[in-house]
């Protein structure tokens, strides 16, 4: 089953480009996430949960 879909796919130059694009793609989400000043952001975020006057003014209403 494998090897008779594989024979139909002859477009190996369209699978080498997906991988780059992809590669490329999987770097700059890197670059982004470990980029300089992005540590405070995160640091932000990750104390939203337990900003717990927030929440329950909003869950009051």
């Amino acid at each position: 089953m494998k090897q008779l879909g594989l024979k139909a796919f002859t477009d190996t130059y369209l699978t080498s480009f997906g991988l780059i694009i992809f590669f490329v793609f999987f770097v700059c989400v890197l670059f982004w996430v470990y980029r300089k000043g992005s540590k405070s952001h995160y640091g932000a975020m990750e104390q939203m949960p337990l900003m717990d006057e927030e929440f329950s003014n909003a869950r009051s209403k």
